[in-house]
């Protein structure tokens, strides 16, 4: 197994490409609707193939169906009394910056619930194989980049300050490290446990596509959204197959 210490270095810098993915749209500036829309279009991409080939398959194999039905539902409702939380939050009032703003909160909690069994996933890997934690850190950070671009996006065009949003998502990138530090020490933790979490984090994901980030991109343009959302969905899967 790996020391703990390089571990914890791997699984930070996977969780830091979040922070790397929110800088870059924070240089980029002034995105116009077409680029949004393949942007988020991208990472809707991104999350469906994460969670259709990744989350739910290694779930059901770990834990079962029921575990994974019931831990895709608990992500669900997790997600949508979130919602319901931040809009109540805004007085019932709706605009394109309060919309743009729970969306970018919303995605920023559910890719942390997403992170967490992953940093998991990294320690459980480098126990079986040295390498093999490497390999799915590489693998996580890749998908970090265009996460955290997901989760810039909103909040930029909602005009959050710059320094919030570099804030936000490295609280997001520790949640990577600190899976890591759990799974460490729980690596004989019951197979349908780390289950649970995986079918949730991917039931709290698929209510971000679906509620959020797709329609979104649908609105700013439809072709860029599914161009978009095409080239995320496959270059995941591709990611997926090479590790």
């Amino acid at each position: 197994m790996s020391t703990l210490g390089s571990l914890l270095l791997v699984s930070g810098m996977a969780g830091l490409a979040t922070t790397a993915g929110a800088l870059a749209v924070l240089l980029w500036g002034h995105l116009g609707r077409r680029s949004l829309s393949a942007l988020l279009g991208f990472a809707s991409g991104v999350m469906v193939a994460v969670v259709a080939f990744d989350l739910w398959p290694t779930a059901w194999r770990w834990g079962g169906a029921m575990v994974c039905f019931w831990g895709a539902v608990a992500g669900v409702l997790l997600l949508m009394v979130a919602d319901w939380g931040l809009s109540y939050r805004s007085g019932g009032e709706s605009s394109t910056g309060q919309d743009l703003r729970r969306m970018g909160i919303l995605i920023a909690v559910g890719i942390s619930l997403h992170d967490f069994p992953e940093g998991m996933a990294i320690a459980a890997g480098a126990a079986a194989e040295a390498h093999l934690g490497w390999l799915v850190a590489l693998a996580i950070g890749l998908h970090n980049i265009p996460e955290g671009i997901a989760t810039a996006l909103p909040l930029r065009m909602s005009l959050m300050p710059r320094r919030q949003i570099l804030g936000l998502t490295t609280v997001m990138a520790c949640f990577t490290p600190l899976g890591t530090l759990l799974g460490y020490g729980m690596l004989k933790i019951r197979p349908d446990g780390i289950a649970l979490l995986l079918a949730l984090a991917g039931g709290a994901m698929a209510y971000l596509v679906v509620g959020e980030l797709w329609p979104q991109a649908r609105r700013e343009h439809r072709r860029w959204a599914l161009a978009g959302g095409a080239m995320g969905c496959v270059g995941m899967v591709l990611a997926t197959m090479m590790h």
